[in-house]
């Protein structure tokens, strides 16, 4: 993974050895676990550590796994499309 910031935020570049792992980070709920994603940068995804907080935070990580299905499929499509990889984006030369 590559992580960029500029103006707009932070950009994250997947790659393949990247790693995606659950971290328990204790039984308690001022220890919640988090979503860590490993590569040449880590990046953490910590909830909150309010329990009132935790069901819209399942809201978001259910929008986020939407989203991520949504991008898989799309890059999916992309990538089965014959000439498709020309770098324009729109399948021409």
């Amino acid at each position: 993974m590559v992580l960029r910031v500029d103006g707009f935020g932070g950009t994250w570049t997947v790659e393949p050895r990247d790693s995606v792992a659950v971290e328990e980070t204790g039984p308690h709920p001022a220890s919640p676990p988090r979503l860590v994603v490993t590569g040449e940068t880590v990046v953490s995804l910590a909830v909150p550590e309010d329990l009132d907080q935790w069901p819209a935070c399942v809201a978001f990580l259910l929008r986020l796994r939407d989203g991520v299905d949504d991008l898989a499929a799309l890059l999916t499509a992309r990538a089965a499309v014959p000439g498709a990889r020309d770098g324009n984006g729109n399948g021409e030369g």
